[in-house]
């Protein structure tokens, strides 16, 4: 899998904007990154409305989750949601009263580390990316 972050790393240094911007992932390389794998949302802190969730990205389009609350063991509530690139955007519909849609920033580190950025009334989460589909989703 650090292999696919490595060409992804190296794919977005080719569109990387003048020195002192910040640099995103254009939306087909997160998705490069994502479909046909598994996330693991890892917040820096668990607060109000916070999970702990888990979605497989299926390549038709179709999102496969389950989440429960952060840091708790207990039953998992699983739910659909959809996944698109719309205007260089990764995005996604969940339709959970407490996730936001929409389109969001997304950037990479060497580590392998997948993060979306400022997703509104979040911050940032980090996600943990599994090869495929492991928890059969």
């Amino acid at each position: 899998m650090k292999s696919i972050y490595a060409m992804a790393l190296g794919a977005s240094m080719i569109f990387a904007a003048p020195a002192f911007a910040e640099v995103y992932l254009p939306g087909h390389e997160v998705a490069n990154i994502v479909v046909g794998n598994t996330i693991e949302g890892q917040y820096r802190e668990c607060g109000a409305a916070r999970k702990d969730f888990m979605e497989f990205y299926a390549p038709d389009g179709k999102i496969q989750g389950k989440e429960r609350a952060c840091n708790q063991a207990g039953n998992w509530s699983k739910y659909t949601g959809s996944w698109s690139v719309n205007d260089g955007k990764f995005c996604v519909q969940l339709g959970l009263s407490d996730r936001e849609d929409g389109c969001f920033d997304y950037e990479a580190d060497s580590e392998g580390t997948l993060r979306r950025l400022n997703e509104p009334g979040v911050g940032n989460t980090n996600f943990k990316i599994y090869d495929g589909n492991p928890e059969n989703l």
